[in-house]
């Protein structure tokens, strides 16, 4: 079965799964070092202080393909499932925009700078249909569920120089993070065929429910930033996030669930409801993080870069605060917050041709899970623990002072997943550990803006210089 799964994606289990930035993009996220454009607010906010170009940078980044295989997604015995999924596409944000400020020195370049940036390191969104075909009932289940997972980071930066070599930064961000997962089906079990009457069945259980979890999470987010030129050639770079500061995290829970319970044709149907409203208390933590990243050119047209990162583990807790007497019924929902400690790295190139006009950028990654893992028998619905790597390749264009940069991202990996196991006869709701694939694309092009404003500016000149020309003449 071939599921597109919204958690598959740029869930808080990878940290590295949306391409964020506009050359960071091509390097794979190996910038800790490299820090040379406004991207650097969010990689190493001192990059912005010890880099003269600096200016307005955006990227849009489209997920172009997107597939997670599980093995056995949805099992009931005797049953069919067929599985029609909705993967929408998704379009994350990234802009910047920086300057340097304060006053110039012998070489006309500023101390310090400031930058405003938005950037979503957390974006998902999809879903599936499961059809279930009863065939002693010549009937049809389904089961529908959607996700929505989006956080998008608001910030301002201030980086100073602290030498000719040495820079130190510091962003700010408040992070905005909205989460609603919402899960509907019918299920229909037993059923004993009356003698004489076909089509006519006796002891038939159904259930219906209906649960929609809202989340809205805000935290401040502090990222520290260190960069030193050791020399010309080579440079490297220190990054440090501590754990998100929680300002605000609820979630409205809604749900509702019919029991027909039937299995006994010879005593009175049994119906059960259930119906909760409420808001709650919710947790929705980010881990501390650092990143370590080394820049070097070995060649005038040839620049290596190498990252790596940590993530600090998240204990164990549960996402939403829930009175004893309330109980979640959504199948696929992790409502565990703890995460595992994470290693990651990124190795890049950046290869440029005809006097530095072309170029290739080039990058190899990891994106390990920081979800659990899955035991053989779970007793609760867990993420799917999914190891996956990564490269990318750009084509970069400087033609001019304008830099436009294309190119795509690819990520593969395998783990294991939760599959729900279903016995209506009995209603028992349990889980099994089966295999999962991931396969994902994305396409990007960054630089597009500070193409538009390099266009513009010489539009601009031009204009200003016939105009000038024709009150001479």
């Amino acid at each position: 079965m071939v599921l597109p799964q919204p958690s598959a994606r740029a869930d808080d289990t990878h940290y590295r799964a949306i391409p964020i930035g506009a050359r960071a993009i091509g390097l794979g996220g190996a910038f800790t070092g490299v820090a040379n454009d406004v991207s650097a607010a969010y990689f190493n906010p001192a990059g912005l202080a010890l880099n003269r170009n600096l200016g307005i940078a955006a990227g849009l980044t489209i997920n172009a393909w997107d597939r997670l295989k599980l093995d056995g997604f949805y099992q009931q015995p005797d049953t069919d499932v067929a599985v029609s999924t909705k993967a929408n596409r998704t379009v994350p944000v990234f802009v910047a925009a920086a300057a340097k400020i304060g006053r110039s020195d012998e070489n006309g370049d500023k101390r310090y700078a400031l930058a405003l940036s938005v950037v979503e390191p957390i974006f998902s969104s999809g879903g599936a249909f499961l059809t279930i075909k009863q065939e002693l009932l010549e009937l049809s289940d389904s089961y529908r569920f959607t996700e929505l997972d989006r956080a998008t980071f608001y910030g301002l930066s201030f980086a100073a120089r602290i030498n000719s070599k040495q820079s130190a930064g510091v962003s700010l961000y408040v992070s905005v993070r909205r989460l609603n997962h919402s899960e509907t089906g019918l299920t229909l079990g037993g059923g004993t065929e009356v003698p004489g009457d076909p089509g006519t069945y006796l002891g038939v259980s159904s259930v219906a429910n209906t649960e929609t979890l809202s989340f809205n999470a805000y935290h401040f987010v502090l990222r520290f930033g260190w960069l030193y030129r050791i020399k010309p050639q080579l440079k490297v770079g220190l990054m440090v996030q501590p754990p998100g500061i929680p300002l605000r995290q609820r979630v409205n829970v809604f749900s509702q669930e019919f029991i027909n319970d039937n299995r006994d044709p010879s005593m009175p149907v049994t119906t059960t409801a259930s119906f909760f409203d409420t808001e709650s208390k919710a947790r929705l933590p980010l881990p501390a993080e650092i990143e370590a990243g080394l820049q070097y050119w070995p060649a005038e047209r040839v620049m290596l870069a190498l990252d790596a990162s940590f993530h600090a583990p998240v204990r164990e807790g549960q996402r939403i605060d829930l009175p004893p007497d309330i109980s979640l019924r959504s199948i696929y929902f992790d409502d565990q917050t703890k995460r595992v400690a994470t290693g990651n790295v990124a190795i890049a190139g950046d290869f440029r041709f005809r006097k530095k006009e072309v170029g290739i950028l080039t990058g190899f990654f990891t994106d390990l899970s920081s979800a659990q893992k899955v035991p053989e028998n779970p007793d609760v619905y867990y993420q799917p623990r999914i190891n996956r790597f990564g490269a990318t390749l750009s084509v970069v264009l400087n033609l001019s002072g304008v830099s436009l940069s294309v190119g795509s991202t690819f990520l593969y990996g395998r783990g294991s997943a939760s599959a729900a196991r279903v016995d209506l006869n009995n209603l028992v709701l349990d889980y099994v550990r089966t295999g999962a694939t991931s396969r994902i694309v994305y396409l990007h092009i960054t630089g597009a803006a500070q193409a538009a404003r390099e266009l513009g500016g010489r539009t601009q000149r031009r204009v200003k210089a016939r105009s000038q020309q024709n009150t001479e003449e």
